[in-house]
């Protein structure tokens, strides 16, 4: 067969893994140089909490989700439109341990959540949020407030609600 390109299976795996490998390095960093986007803040009794305030739609919490090695403790904020939970299904069937969603009217998401994850809770604050979730955490686990949606008429912007909930992570030592 003239004209036609021979490749080895070994040198196309290389190239792929090789890919795979250079996109995880450029989340990462890009990750690490945002502020208020995976911001590690204080490790309680072996649970660490991590603020992602910034996170304003699901795709920048599955990146998150990519970012983090251990279990996750998903702190979640109340979406005012439905969210296709499909994109970060994996996550939620393998990585995710609990989420607790807070905010009004947070039970149509409860149902929704309950199919992927075992352990979901609806709190109607941030402080309660936490609380629940860091009771939900154990040792070695990651508790992550990644809202994933708009800011609420409640804070300002992202850094608002971002140093509100470091506030109250840090309250809790």
């Amino acid at each position: 067969m003239k004209g036609k390109k021979s490749y080895t299976i070994h040198k196309s795996k290389k190239s792929q893994t090789d890919k795979t490998l250079s996109a995880s390095d450029n989340l990462r960093r890009n990750l690490e140089r945002t502020t208020y986007r995976v911001d590690s803040v204080v490790i309680v009794k072996d649970v660490e909490f991590v603020c992602d305030s910034r996170s304003a739609d699901l795709l920048s919490t599955r990146d998150s989700f990519k970012f983090l090695e251990k279990p996750i403790i998903w702190i979640s904020g109340k979406a005012k439109h439905e969210r296709d939970y499909s994109l970060i299904e994996a996550y939620l069937n393998n990585k995710i341990k609990g989420v607790v969603i807070y905010g009004v009217n947070g039970e149509e998401t409860s149902a929704v959540l309950n199919k992927f994850v075992k352990g979901v809770k609806v709190k109607e604050t941030l402080v309660e949020a936490v609380n629940a979730a860091y009771k939900m955490a154990e040792k070695g686990d990651v508790v992550l407030y990644s809202p994933s949606c708009a800011v609420k008429d409640e804070y300002l912007n992202y850094v608002d609600r971002g140093l509100e909930f470091i506030r109250i992570v840090k309250d809790l030592k």
